[in-house]
């Protein structure tokens, strides 16, 4: 009978330590007893009635799972290759064990069927320009359905979006039309700037001679630092200066003197004019005098 029993205690012992399972931080399991679900069992150290009790492990960590060239077909019927990932987590254990068969490939799915039907009401251009906002609204349609299933829908990503080449030739067309058309408006801005500021340095050299030989010097400072010969005429300018400025000086100390010179003058003719006039109206009465002494004057 010893024998009979220690195989017994023996056999327990080794019956026991096979139901002993390890439950990490980061997993929630389920006990399972006869096929019921009995309750959640916590991290650490459990013990399980093996061939009557199971365990179901949930990882409740996030996921990233990739949805590699999806075949998608804009509003506009353009065929496109769309890279996308998927990142989600489970929230309620009890949902995503009961609920659905195989939860992983339930949400990947669902997220494939809401990237076609997304990507088919956009067109091309608001794909390549608003990934982010087509990203989340097949994010917001996944999520109400995965909701039931207990899990959480955190992100979905465009990662790529690629064209057939036809439709790629096109658009770098399109691009460098575009980059075109900036230059040539950004070329004429400066154009009409720089003709401005050419046209307001003009007018302030305009009124400073000063100003404009400090110019010229500056010109032949920049054509120094070269190999080429220039010829220029330094002397020319300003002698012309110099001749400006000499005539303005002398015309600013002439002025005066001439004003009195005219005045003077205006004031003998003046005095002449009179002499002149008194003589020939005494000239005039001499004559009117002998005409009427005269031989016709005494007839009358």
């Amino acid at each position: 009978m010893e024998p009979l029993l220690l195989g017994l205690v023996a056999l327990l012992v080794a019956y026991l330590l096979s139901g002993i399972r390890q439950i990490n931080q980061w997993e929630v399991a389920l006990r399972f007893t006869l096929g019921k679900l009995t309750g959640r069992v916590e991290p650490g150290i459990t013990l399980l009635l093996p061939g009557f009790q199971t365990l179901r492990k949930i990882d409740t960590r996030t996921k990233n799972r990739d949805l590699l060239r999806q075949m998608v077909i804009t509003r506009d019927n353009v065929t496109t290759m769309v890279d996308t990932v998927l990142y989600y987590r489970v929230v309620d254990p009890e949902k995503a064990t009961l609920a659905v068969e195989n939860y992983e490939a339930a949400v990947k799915d669902r997220a494939k069927v809401v990237l076609r039907d997304v990507v088919g009401e956009t067109r091309l251009d608001e794909l390549l320009a608003h990934r982010e906002e087509v990203a989340a609204k097949v994010r917001v349609q996944v999520e109400s359905t995965v909701t039931q299933w207990g899990l959480h829908v955190e992100l979905i990503g465009l990662q790529d979006v690629q064209l057939p080449p036809q439709m790629q030739e096109v658009l770098a067309k399109v691009a460098i039309a575009e980059r075109d058309r900036r230059y040539v408006v950004i070329k004429s801005e400066a154009d009409v700037e720089s003709a401005k500021n050419f046209a307001e340095a003009a007018s302030i050299l305009s009124r400073s001679p000063g100003a404009m030989e400090l110019r010229r010097f500056e010109a032949l400072a920049n054509l120094s630092h070269g190999n080429t010969k220039v010829i220029f005429d330094l002397a020319k300018p300003y002698d012309d200066v110099r001749h400006t400025a000499a005539a303005m000086a002398e015309a600013a100390v002439t002025e005066p003197a001439k004003m009195r010179v005219d005045n003077a003058s205006g004031a003998l003719r003046t005095e002449a004019q009179r002499e002149s006039e008194a003589i020939a109206e005494a000239e005039a009465e001499v004559q009117a005098r002998k005409f009427l002494t005269g031989p016709i004057g005494r007839k009358v």
